[in-house]
């Protein structure tokens, strides 16, 4: 629309111009086009920190950006609120349970449980295991393969199963203290103090002929009595 100009006419009150009526319609026109060309000096600010939702403005027109729902995400305009919903649930999954979050306070704790901590770094979590006292804490320990000691010592040991060490091998430099107990059926205890509590003085030997001096004086090894040896012995003619 343009704006629309009065007709005064060539002279006054020559009746050619405009009516008084007619005149004041033409004004009002022109006002009301004048009205829609002046852009109004305003503006739209975004505050706060987040994503803004303003956009741009062109002429009188403001424009906003449109809120989207994104996954497990949704979006509900009630009159001057727009609510957003996330539909999704959180599962943990543990070795025989599982564990379902929903609803706005979806929170999980991550504890350590005998011998084991956790803590943060940055954004991961991370899970130690406390090597103190491990084999103590365990009421049954049994081993699956052999022990290696690493040549410390093992002390303070209460009793040794016999049926155990038939079936496996027992490799020490030195067994320190009293070691009691039967080992391939004989009692440890009486062989020690057969061995160490007996004096059977000094054996005194009396040769009488050659022979005798030779048997004593030669030394020949037969081996031993689980692996003898086969030896052929000639001590001449007698």
């Amino acid at each position: 629309m343009t704006i629309s100009r009065i007709n005064v006419g060539d002279i006054a009150n020559d009746g050619t111009g405009d009516d008084l009526r007619q005149a004041f319609v033409k004004v009002n026109n022109s006002i009301a086009e004048l009205d829609a060309r002046v852009v109004p000096q305003n503006n739209a600010t975004n505050l706060g920190t987040g994503t803004g939702v303003f956009y741009t403005k062109e002429g009188s027109s403001l424009n906003f950006r449109s809120l989207v729902a994104g996954d497990n995400m949704s979006l509900v305009a009630d009159g001057t609120s727009i609510t957003i919903t996330n539909n999704g649930s959180i599962t943990v999954r543990t070795d025989g349970n599982t564990l379902s979050l929903s609803g706005a306070n979806r929170q999980f704790g991550v504890n350590g449980g005998q011998s084991i901590t956790t803590s943060l770094s940055g954004n991961n979590i991370i899970v130690a295991l406390d090597t103190t006292d491990l084999v103590s804490l365990d009421t049954n320990p049994s081993l699956g393969a052999a022990l290696d000691a690493n040549g410390f010592n093992i002390n303070n040991v209460g009793s040794l199963d016999a049926i155990s060490l038939q079936a496996a091998t027992l490799n020490a430099a030195s067994i320190t203290g009293s070691l009691n107990g039967t080992v391939n059926g004989e009692n440890v205890s009486e062989l020690a103090r057969v061995i160490n509590g007996t004096d059977y003085g000094e054996a005194a030997i009396n040769l009488t002929t050659g022979i005798e001096l030779l048997f004593h004086a030669a030394t020949i090894d037969y081996g031993s009595v689980g692996s003898p040896a086969a030896i052929v012995s000639d001590y001449g003619t007698l």
